[in-house]
């Protein structure tokens, strides 16, 4: 278990344990108050008994519904009986889970240990985290933000670059309701944030360049969509970034998209927004 501490003094009482193959990593906040995701592999409550007594767990937020964030809960649950979070659309995909799983979580539900979050939501604790719903890897996508520290608990929503993996473990899930639109909104939606730290579901922290991340997530996607014409990643990129506010950023989008094609007419309507975004201009 890792000491996030270590990295920023403002980390105070958070760890990360770390992710194996298929079973996503755990953040621990609060000294072991809470929980946001639990893995699927046996043997977390040794991790977290280092911490001291498990009666100081009171709750677990899922960041999302998969079994590789959800599946160590039974265990977790039957150590400290904590209460669950999570956003009602990922509660209904937690039915699809096989059992005893939906069993468990249906007899969750009745002694009313399910709690629900939702988008512009505060979970209250030091520190408070802001909720932000961000659907696209599954329907029920959650993101968790520190505005103190700066870190976001991203879940699959944003994996680091250096994830191997990471196109494949946050790509849309159909089948629990990911679609590609969702994905690119809620990527657009956390470019706005001060990030410093990324804590992903799966890969290593990312300390002091979260939001680098970020926007590598975006464009990437961008790249993926337009393979056949990479100058629009960059221009659309570009857009997010003018409606972020980074006009430099949206700038050098610009110049990328022209060392493609030197005579793009959308390179320069960008150009021309963020001129007029800079100088106060209302952009058409």
């Amino acid at each position: 278990m890792k000491d996030l501490a270590e990295e920023d003094l403002l980390l105070k009482g958070m760890y990360w344990v770390r992710d194996a193959g298929a079973c996503s990593g755990v953040y621990v906040l609060e000294h072991g108050r809470t929980l946001i995701d639990v893995g699927n592999m046996y043997g977390l409550i040794d991790e977290l008994r280092d911490l001291g007594s498990l009666d100081r767990l009171e709750r677990i937020l899922f960041t999302h519904s998969h079994f590789d964030h959800v599946g160590g809960v039974e265990e977790v649950y039957q150590a400290a009986s904590p209460d669950i979070y999570v956003h009602p659309l990922a509660r209904e995909y937690l039915r699809l889970l096989r059992e005893p799983f939906p069993s468990f979580f249906d007899t969750l539900d009745k002694e009313k240990k399910v709690r629900f979050l939702h988008d512009g939501d505060s979970v209250a604790g030091v520190p408070d985290l802001k909720v932000m719903h961000t659907p696209g890897h599954t329907a029920g996508d959650l993101c968790f933000f520190d505005e103190s520290s700066g870190a976001l608990f991203s879940g699959d929503t944003v994996l680091p670059k250096k994830e191997k993996l990471s196109g494949i473990l946050s790509k849309p899930d159909e089948v629990c309701g990911g679609r590609m639109e969702d994905k690119l909104n809620g990527l657009r939606k956390l470019l706005r944030l001060p990030v410093r730290h990324l804590f992903p579901g799966h890969g290593k922290p990312v300390f002091h360049k979260g939001a680098d991340q970020i926007r590598i997530s975006l464009l990437t996607l961008y790249q993926s969509l337009y393979e056949e014409a990479p100058e629009k990643a960059w221009i659309a990129m570009g857009h997010d970034l003018l409606a972020a506010g980074f006009f430099e950023d949206a700038r050098q989008c610009v110049a990328k998209a022209l060392e493609i094609v030197p005579a793009l007419s959308e390179a320069k309507s960008l150009y021309e927004q963020i001129v007029d975004a800079e100088t106060g201009q209302p952009m058409v």
